[in-house]
């Protein structure tokens, strides 16, 4: 599965300053989904936080901090049956402005790192080892301490913008632009390093993060069909991938054990040793279930091994031959 976009809510504390933002979670979230919450503040002293269950990405250093003019916070959830969206408290009333993008498909944050600058751009960092298939989430924003509020911030191409929004006080106040972006990446390797701009000069800081692809990732690393052990799986190395479940009717005619052997530890039908398995020498798999008189008739334990063919004589250790006939009483000297 592609990780895609399920939605993005934001708002701003508008015309104002606030205490406190009230996020909304988008239309048609599930359970699973990964949620990206983000804040950015005007001035360098107050701070925000979230209701209990987010976490910061791991990596940054938050908050991320342009001097003493503006500052950026994040936080990341696995949502949940249930969940409701969260309040975000402010330390003081502020001018800022938050972004909730929430993905579907995607594994949860592997990695995240920030940029700062005084001017009209901000570098996006480099993220490295980005696997193919992930998700980039960005978000940036520029703060301006009065005058002209910014109209538009430019991202590189290649990024689909998810919201772009700003304060609205008088222009003798501080006024702060933010705006979202993504792309799936299509190869592994690093990623980012992209300029995000402002018509304005202002403190700009950047978000980069990488949710990889949830796509055929079994136990182990191991990539496995939806259906595990129909006629497409070849388990005839003996050995499953730890952890892998497997049908209930194993060793049916779709799946051989050559050798006779199975992975340790198979849960297997009770009619082990029916014509669809090969179990050679009467060995069986450790840990498999088998009938009480395993290959009965044709041996039988009665002081000692006698071995009864199907027709003829039977030897019996320490006795003379007994003739068995096809019907009637057999008597043993």
């Amino acid at each position: 599965m592609a990780v895609t976009i399920v939605g993005v809510t934001a708002g701003t504390s508008g015309s104002a300053t606030s205490t406190s933002f009230a996020p909304t979670l988008p239309a048609g979230w599930a359970a699973g989904d990964q949620a990206l919450l983000v804040e950015s503040i005007s001035g360098g002293t107050l701070s925000g936080s979230p209701s209990a269950g987010w976490t910061a990405p791991a990596g940054p250093t938050w908050p991320a901090q342009e001097a003493s003019a503006s500052r950026m916070y994040a936080w990341t959830r696995t949502l949940q049956v249930g969940d409701s969206a969260p309040t975000l408290t402010n330390s003081g009333s502020v001018t800022g402005t938050w972004i909730l993008v929430v993905v579907r498909g995607g594994t949860g944050v592997a990695q995240a790192a920030t940029a700062t600058a005084s001017g009209i751009s901000v570098t996006l960092p480099t993220l490295p080892g980005v696997a193919a298939g992930s998700a980039l989430l960005a978000v940036a924003h520029c703060r301006v301490a009065s005058g002209t509020i910014p109209t538009d911030l430019t991202w590189a191409a290649g990024y689909t913008e998810l919201v772009d929004q700003a304060t609205s006080r008088a222009t003798s106040s501080a006024n702060l632009r933010s705006a979202a972006v993504y792309r799936v990446t299509a190869t592994s390797g690093s990623h980012g390093g992209e300029t995000v701009t402002s018509d304005v000069t202002g403190s700009m800081i950047g978000l980069l993060v990488e949710v990889p692809s949830a796509a055929g990732v079994a136990p182990d690393g191991v990539t496995v069909p939806a259906a595990v052990g129909e006629p497409s799986v070849d388990v005839s190395l003996l050995v499953a991938p730890d952890g892998l479940t497997v049908p209930v009717a194993l060793g049916a005619p779709d799946v051989s054990w050559a050798g006779g052997a199975a992975p340790a530890g198979l849960v297997v039908p009770v009619a082990v040793g029916e014509p669809a398995v090969d179990l050679p020498q009467t060995v069986t798999p450790d840990g498999l279930t088998v009938p009480v008189e395993v290959g009965a008739p044709a041996v039988q334990q009665h002081g000692g091994t006698v071995v009864r063919p199907a027709a003829g004589t039977v030897t019996r250790p320490g006795g003379p031959l007994v003739v068995r006939p096809d019907t009637g009483v057999v008597v043993r000297p």
